[in-house]
This record gives structure tokens, C-alpha cells and sequence, in this order.
């Protein structure tokens, strides 16, 4: 007989947050973890701030080099700083949250339900049991001066993307000019926005030209299912300047700017 245990998990999606976030996040753990009798003795200390290596102190650290770019140094050495410093800072949150995990289990006894709500406690998330498709299109987060947007792939994620964005005085009235970012990520990060502005964006996609493959048998399609456009199979499309824009733009989507 096959012996089956469950556990409570703690999410470490922590690649997925801003350096802004993910100092906000480490300020949960440590409120939740610094006297929690339940988890007296975490592998990484919490406070200090001024010790060197505690959670406080790397999240100073952290904020410290994001207001030093907020104010407007952005060289080379102070932003590899900031990826150097979040690094240390996800390492540490991840020894913490392993810790939780495990002890949270320990003391659930088998207890699915108990062992989360202790991890839920900590300041740390449960894994999603599922994970829910992203929206088709969306703000996925934003900080001083910059947004990042995202947009579903199509089946294999072999599409080319188009944004066209502006600034507009007000949500529901689309900028009178736009840009254009043409890119083969599903994701699109737009920096040095004026505080207090609003975004309009648009989204659509083209994906690459069809291909068959004959065989004896038949002529099978290997070419994936377009998202909206495909691309032209000839090496000079031609378009109309008269007719409607081919392309099958998303409603636009506005954003104020932090």
C-alpha cells in the first residue's frame, strides 16, 4: 500500500515581484515571523536592521539603492547593485520559507489545514493548488515611473507582438499619439512614465507564416493556431490604404501612473 502525505507548501514566486514588492513582501515576514512562538528560531535572522545579513537589513539595503535610482541615478553600478542586493534578499526569503514550511507541517501533524494557517501566519503565501490562466491582457505590476503589461501567448508561445501606447488625459479617451513597441516576448516593461499620467494601451499579435509537410499519406499542417493575424506569406504584403487596419487591436487598457 502506497503511503500518501499531503503538505501545506509555501509559494517562492518571488522572481515574479519588483524589487519594490519584494521589499514590501520581506516587511510581512518579518512582522509575522520576529515573536511568533510557533517559529522561534528562523535560519535567517530578522533584526536587526543594522546588523549586516538580517532580513531587516537587506531590505534597507534594497530600498536604500531604489530611492538612489528614483532620484534619478540610474548607472550601470547602481542598478546591478539593486539585482545584487534583491538576489540576496530572495535568498534569504527562501531559507525562511523552506523553514516555515517544514515546521509548519511538523506541527500540523498531518493537518493539511492547520500547517497553512500556521504558514499564513509568517507573512508568507500558500502555493496555489492551481494555477489560473492570466488574463488576456493585463497590468501585471508597476512602481515609480514604470508599468509592466502582459498579454496570453498563443498555444506554443511562437507569436511577435505589437503595443501601441500614449498618454491621455483621462481613462476612456484614447491618446491622440501613440507608440509603437514590436516585440517577441509576451511581456512588455514601459520605464521613465511621468508620475500621475495615464496609459492607454493596445495589444495584438501576428504569428509566424504557415508550413506544411507532405507525406505520402496527406498534407499535415504544422503551423499552430493564430491568435488574431496571421503573417504575410509574401515577401512584399500589400495593404490598402483605403481599407480598415488589418490588425485586430485589444480594447484599450489605461493605467495611472505611480
Amino acid at each position: 500500500m502506497k503511503l500518501i502525505i499531503r503538505k501545506a507548501k509555501v509559494s517562492f514566486e518571488f522572481k515574479e515581484m519588483s524589487a519594490d514588492a519584494l521589499a514590501t513582501f520581506g516587511d510581512g515576514t518579518v512582522q509575522g515571523l520576529n515573536g511568533n512562538t510557533n517559529f522561534p528560531s528562523p535560519p535567517i535572522a530578522l533584526l536587526p536592521a543594522t546588523t549586516a545579513g538580517t532580513v531587516s537589513n537587506l531590505i534597507a539595503n534594497l530600498r536604500a539603492t531604489l530611492q538612489k535610482i528614483a532620484s534619478g541615478d540610474k548607472s550601470t553600478a547602481l542598478t546591478n547593485q539593486e539585482q545584487q542586493q534583491a538576489t540576496a534578499l530572495m535568498l534569504a526569503l527562501t531559507s525562511n520559507g523552506h523553514y516555515v514550511e517544514d515546521h509548519a507541517n511538523d506541527l500540523g501533524g498531518g493537518d493539511v489545514k492547520k500547517a497553512e494557517g500556521l504558514i499564513l501566519t509568517t507573512g508568507y503565501k500558500l502555493k496555489k493548488k492551481t494555477q489560473l490562466h492570466p488574463r488576456d491582457f493585463e497590468l501585471v505590476d508597476s512602481g515609480p515611473g514604470w508599468e509592466h503589461y502582459r498579454v496570453k501567448k498563443a498555444k506554443k508561445g511562437t507569436e511577435g507582438h505589437i503595443w501601441r501606447y500614449g498618454i491621455t488625459p483621462q481613462k476612456g479617451t484614447p491618446p491622440a499619439t501613440v507608440i509603437l513597441r514590436f516585440t517577441l516576448e509576451a511581456d512588455i516593461i514601459i520605464t521613465d512614465l511621468a508620475s500621475g499620467t495615464i496609459v492607454g494601451i493596445q495589444h495584438t499579435s501576428i504569428l509566424p507564416v504557415s508550413h506544411t509537410k507532405k507525406t505520402s499519406a496527406a498534407t499535415t499542417q504544422t503551423s499552430k493556431t493564430a491568435t488574431q493575424i496571421p503573417a504575410s506569406k509574401s515577401k512584399h504584403p500589400v495593404y490598402s490604404h483605403t481599407n480598415a487596419d488589418p490588425y485586430l487591436w485589444t480594447d484599450f487598457l489605461y493605467t495611472g501612473v505611480m
